[in-house]
């Protein structure tokens, strides 16, 4: 009897010690609540693979990512974006990832492409993430303004975000969220690639350069206007919250941010937001950036194998795609979930997010190879937030931005 104990003892021991503990990063807290109920449902489904779940804060966590360079010990799945990966991926930092047959045949080749290098796979989407615009329906009503149609124009939306600029109850009510609109960025270059443009960095043959062209530069003046012209927006240094913090307490009429969003405005049951079109400029089409984040594994994990088969299911499993679009996120595979994702969202009008996203743009996806994109793209942001801040004449930022762009991508490869 005795040896019989101590041999279950000791096959309990064996099996603990074989349980596989993934760690899990992201830096995005608005999903949260969902990424937690993704990892309850995959732990309840293993036997032998516990996910843990971090949320990093932004800075923090791109601090932790250079430990996947420098070699250190780091996380088995992390989140990526396209901006980043590139230097990531040619410092060796990380691990190809291998998908069986019918998984990659589910998975969007336009979205997996940007994360293929060599022909092989290093990265896999997290679901499209369109930058999207909401409106709060209570003060356009209050104010007498039109709920926005598919013809939304530019034009029309400056004149909304006026007639909801105005004082209400001793609080300055502000038509949008101009603060977040610095036109180098996703939220901005929403409307840069609506109007026309084609991207701030050009190829030709294997050399690049700066592109900061008319249109960059008309639309970059559009959306500071909204600040300092117009006056429907708080500046960057005058406002005390954020522009989804004056959304989600009703302060502020329209909002260009993220479809990701959704479950932030449930903090707040009085808000009676919705979806609305983004507006069109010059008659041309609306063409929304897309956030290509992408799941990772560095180099640097020891469970690499577990780690490739949690992706595997967090973006193709049947459970993990209903779990997000009954919560209201777009899941990568989107377009065969709208239905879930619909249902979750009754009378905000999400059927807007699937219109635009045919015509969306990916940000700099043709610039993958460019190990120096990073070192870049901040140059760039740092001169425009000089311009968003009122510290620089735009003109002056944009010339800046265009000789030092220019002087790094000449040394870059």
């Amino acid at each position: 009897m005795k040896n019989t104990l101590l041999l279950l003892a000791a096959l309990s021991l064996t099996s603990a010690s074989a349980v596989t503990t993934i760690d899990y990063a992201t830096w995005d807290g608005t999903r949260q609540p969902a990424d937690e109920a993704l990892i309850a449902a995959y732990n309840k489904s293993q036997s032998d693979v516990v996910v843990k779940y971090n949320l990093v804060p932004w800075g923090v966590y791109w601090q932790k990512a250079a430990a996947m360079v420098a070699g250190g010990s780091t996380y088995d799945v992390m989140w990526m974006n396209l901006d980043n990966f590139p230097f990531y991926q040619s410092q060796g930092a990380l691990a190809p990832i291998t998908l069986d047959a019918k998984t990659s045949a589910a998975l969007p080749a336009t979205r997996t492409s940007p994360y293929r290098v060599g022909g092989q796979l290093y990265g896999v989407p997290l679901g499209p993430q369109p930058v999207t615009v909401y409106i709060n329906r209570a003060l356009f009503k209050e104010r007498g303004v039109p709920i926005p149609t598919a013809n939304w124009t530019y034009d029309q939306m400056l004149a909304a975000a006026k007639k909801l600029t105005f004082m209400k109850d001793g609080k300055q009510i502000y038509g949008i969220n101009g603060a977040d609109l610095q036109a180098d960025l996703e939220y901005g270059m929403s409307f840069y690639f609506g109007a026309g443009g084609q991207g701030l960095i050009k190829k030709t043959g294997t050399t690049y350069a700066a592109s900061l062209d008319p249109v960059f530069q008309k639309t970059a003046q559009q959306l500071l206007d909204l600040i300092y012209v117009h006056k429907v927006s708080p500046g960057p240094q005058a406002a005390t919250q954020q522009g989804y913090q004056m959304f989600l307490a009703g302060q502020m009429g329209i909002l260009v941010q993220g479809s990701w969003m959704v479950s932030t405005w449930s903090q707040n049951k009085d808000l009676d937001w919705a979806f609305a079109p983004f507006p069109s400029e010059n008659g041309l089409k609306p063409r929304p950036v897309v956030s290509a984040h992408a799941l990772v594994v560095p180099q640097g994990s020891k469970n690499k194998e577990a780690a490739a088969k949690f992706i595997t299911w967090m973006n193709t499993s049947t459970q993990a795609q209903r779990l997000l679009a009954q919560r209201g996120l777009l899941p990568t595979l989107a377009e065969s979930y709208k239905s879930q994702y619909l249902q979750a969202l009754p009378g905000r009008n999400a059927q807007t997010v699937f219109t635009q996203l045919p015509n969306s743009v990916v940000i700099n996806s043709s610039l993958r190879s460019l190990k120096g994109l990073p070192e870049v793209l901040t140059v760039l942001s740092q001169k425009m937030n000089l311009a968003w801040t009122g510290n620089a004449k735009l003109p002056d930022a944009i010339s800046q931005a265009q000789t030092e762009m220019t002087n790094l991508l000449r040394q870059s490869k």
